[in-house]
């Protein structure tokens, strides 16, 4: 008999796992992962200055398997070439200097599709010098002190204009179906959509259309206060933001049907500045979000977390749309192992991943990406365990599991479950929703007195996840764990117990309460704690050990698990 899962209505039991009930089978997690498809963000002043440059890089693309370059046809910021210089044959926008008889554009187009290597046009859009040039009256405003000033970044020497006015909406949809028109691209990414704040623009143009529409000026809103009137002159913005994007659709579509169009967008986080992937999810084919997690402030775990940019961007864009995340290209190996690993098991539809530099790309910068494809690898290995179960050791500790008769066997070696990051050994399967998990810990060997051996539920797969336990350690009783935050501390209760021992772990809502029991009837709660984590979780058996003994191992018998 291989399976012991009973059903009773919505109910799911895991039931003693005796002698004889269950086969032991190799849990198929140290398979390689699918590799990753790479994206490249290539920004053209850097990386192209003449035919030599395109034919070294496309070499290096087809070397370190580059599915797709999204390539900067037009200058994204005000730095070695003007925002808004184009680096085409454009008879519309200024042609940036020293790409006058140089097309990129066109070059690379051949050169990537010799190679099978698909190129989309990355198009900024409302950062744009050359279209102030163009039209001063153009500029976007915003209100500071009280008075309407020109923008010009944090710097104050950019320039960006009105991304509401029908002038800046027809100049840069031009751009785009002219590229559309005249080059083989793979698709369209949209870039710069968006204001930068709640104090833009206030230009004289939007100030009287809005006015006209709502009856006030939005000059009379208090924009550092969020307010009624806030609320709405933000959501007006959108909505424009939003009917540009399906514009841009409606153009490329009388061009080239069904080109592929995305956007690059800033965490949802952001909402002055008037970007919402809902507006314009019925538009696009992908989305972008840029998930540079530490110029956000975040922690890793928040690009791929419950309450993360893909999961909210997920959100937002529904199904149909495809997520590509925008990776940085200078993050530790443990971080990147991290956001891969987030990825895949919280995202499994995600099949590609986008790499920005800002300066040229390097071959140690691509090889590094095609190093990583099919990460993470050294956390999950092959273990002999029931059918549904899988083995990780997190935080890269070293261990072992194995099941045989109705035991769970773990070894760990130089770890430990505490602080802001844990090292342990995990053999767990999915859940959702309300359950426990019970389990008796039957022995704990050549272990370090502090060594834990129990059950435990975890929000995600990160060392530094929210997670609760219920533990049994061989010299210091029985102690219920729990981290509250993603990354805080740990923190615990202890009571008076020895394995072997009972042990139990319920979860209701966001409520946890850890028990031990001498004969699995009679239990003693040892610890309870409100945890706010999201109704997908792991929950299994988890093992840390301080110690360096080979000869370490805990036994688990008589697991149950009820969802």
């Amino acid at each position: 008999m291989t399976n012991v899962w009973k059903r009773k209505g919505l109910k799911i039991a895991l039931l003693a796992l005796l002698a004889g009930l269950m086969v032991p089978v190799y849990a198929p997690a140290a398979q390689a992962n699918a590799p990753f498809g790479t994206e490249i963000i290539v920004r053209t002043v850097n990386q192209f200055r003449d035919a030599a440059d395109v034919t070294a890089f496309i070499n290096k693309a087809v070397q370190y398997n580059v599915d797709v370059i999204n390539l900067n046809v037009k200058q994204d910021e005000d730095d070695e070439v003007p925002s808004g210089y184009v680096f085409y044959d454009s008879d519309i926008a200024p042609i940036a200097p020293g790409y006058e008889t140089f097309d990129a554009l066109q070059h690379v187009i051949a050169a990537a599709h010799a190679h099978n290597i698909r190129v989309r046009a990355w198009i900024p859009q409302f950062h744009d010098q050359a279209a102030f040039n163009l039209n001063p009256s153009w500029q976007m405003y915003a209100l500071v002190g009280g008075t309407a000033q020109p923008f010009t970044g944090s710097g104050g020497d950019e320039y960006f204009v009105n991304p509401i006015h029908p002038g800046v909406q027809a100049y840069q949809r031009s751009i785009i179906s002219e590229v559309v028109s005249q080059y083989d691209v793979d698709g369209v990414v949209l870039d710069w959509l968006r204001f930068d704040d709640y104090n833009m623009d206030v230009s004289n143009y939007t100030v009287n259309l809005y006015e006209s529409l709502y009856g006030y000026s939005p000059l009379s809103i208090n924009f550092n206060v969020n307010s009624p009137r806030r609320q709405e002159w933000n959501e007006w913005r959108t909505d424009r933001i939003g009917q540009y994007v399906q514009d841009v659709r409606d153009d490329i579509d009388a061009i080239k049907p069904g080109l592929e169009l995305g956007v690059y967008i800033l965490p949802p986080e952001f909402t002055e500045v008037g970007q919402d992937v809902s507006k314009f999810h019925q538009a696009i084919d992908f989305v972008a979000p840029m998930a540079y997690f530490d110029d956000w402030g975040f922690d890793a775990d928040w690009v791929y977390g419950p309450n993360g940019i893909l999961a909210d961007t997920a959100a937002l864009a529904g199904p149909a749309v495809a997520i590509v995340p925008a990776l940085d290209d200078d993050w530790t190996n443990a971080e990147y192992e991290e956001v891969y690993g987030g990825i895949r098991d919280r995202f499994p539809n995600v099949s590609h991943l986008s790499f920005f530099s800002y300066g040229a790309w390097s071959d140690t910068a691509l090889s590094r990406i095609q190093a990583r494809r099919t990460w993470p690898n050294n956390g999950e290995y092959e273990a002999a365990l029931p059918e549904g179960w899988r083995a990780r050791n997190l935080g890269l500790s070293a261990g072992t599991a194995s099941y045989s008769s109705g035991s769970f066997t773990l070894t760990s070696r130089a770890s430990d479950i505490w602080g802001t990051q844990d090292k342990l050994n995990y053999i767990y399967r999915p859940m959702t929703g309300d359950g426990a998990i019970v389990a008796r810990v039957n022995a704990m060997s050549n272990m370090n007195g502090w060594a834990k051996a129990g059950v435990m539920i975890r929000e995600t797969l990160n060392p530094s996840s929210k997670h609760a336990d219920m533990m049994m350690t061989p010299d210091n009783g029985a102690t219920f764990q729990y981290r509250q935050t993603g990354g805080g501390s740990t923190t615990d209760s202890i009571a008076s117990a020895s394995v072997p021992r009972w042990v139990k772990l319920e979860r209701s809502g966001h409520q946890f309460i850890g028990y031990v029991s001498a004969n699995g009837t009679t239990w003693t709660e040892v610890g309870r704690r409100t945890i706010a984590m999201d109704s997908a979780v792991y929950v299994g058996l988890a093992l840390s050990n301080p110690g360096n003994s080979n000869a370490n191992q805990a036994v688990f018998q008589q697991v149950q698990l009820t969802n």
